[in-house]
C-alpha cells in the first residue's frame, strides 16, 4: 500500500491530479439536473480523469431513456448511444483516457443488462466504444493542444435516418 500511495502522490505533483469525489460530483451535477435528463444535452469535462462526473452524466442519462424505452430494445439502444454522443473528455494521462473509455462503456453495458437481462449487443457496443475514443481525448485542455500538440477535435454526431449518425469536427479553440 505505501507504495501506491507514492505513486498516488507522485501523479498529483507532477500532474495535479485530484478525482473528485461522489458526493461533490452529485452535488454539482443537481445544478444542472434538468441538462442531465436530457439525452442530446452535450457536457464537456477538461479534466476528466477516469470519468468520475462523466459516468454520473451517462448514468442519469440512461434513467431518461429507460423511462421512455423501457420495453424497446432497440429504441433503447439507439437512445443510450445518443447518450454517449453527447458526452466529451480532456486528460493529460493516457491511462485516465483508457479508464474513462471503458468506465463509460461499462455504464451503458450494466445499464442495458439491468433493463434487459442481457449484455450489450456488441454492434451496440462496438459503436458505444468508437464514439467515446472519438470524444474523451488525451490532451491539455489549458492549451487545447493534444499531446501530439495538434489542435483537439471533438465531432458532433446528429442522428439520421433513424439509426445513423452523421458527424462533424470541430477544432477546440478559444473563440
Amino acid at each position: 500500500m505505501p507504495a501506491r500511495t507514492a505513486i498516488f502522490r507522485q501523479r498529483i505533483i507532477d500532474h495535479g491530479e485530484v478525482f473528485t469525489p461522489p458526493g461533490l460530483v452529485n452535488d454539482m451535477l443537481e445544478l444542472v439536473a434538468h441538462e442531465c435528463q436530457r439525452i442530446d444535452s452535450r457536457f464537456l469535462e477538461p479534466a476528466c480523469g477516469n470519468g468520475n462526473l462523466l459516468a454520473e452524466v451517462l448514468r442519469r442519462k440512461l434513467s431518461t431513456v429507460d423511462k421512455r424505452n423501457a420495453q424497446n430494445r432497440e429504441k433503447w439502444q439507439r437512445d443510450a448511444i445518443l447518450a454517449v454522443c453527447s458526452l466529451y473528455g480532456i486528460d493529460l494521462l493516457a491511462d485516465n483516457i483508457d479508464a474513462c473509455r471503458s468506465r463509460l462503456l461499462d455504464v451503458v453495458n450494466a445499464a442495458h443488462a439491468a433493463r434487459f437481462k442481457t449484455p450489450l449487443p456488441d454492434e451496440a457496443a462496438r459503436a458505444a466504444g468508437y464514439i467515446l475514443s472519438k470524444n474523451v481525448v488525451q490532451g491539455d485542455a489549458l492549451t487545447l493542444r493534444t499531446t501530439g500538440n495538434r489542435p483537439i477535435v471533438f465531432p458532433e454526431w446528429s442522428p439520421v435516418n433513424g439509426s445513423m449518425l452523421k458527424r462533424c469536427d470541430f477544432a477546440y479553440r478559444i473563440a
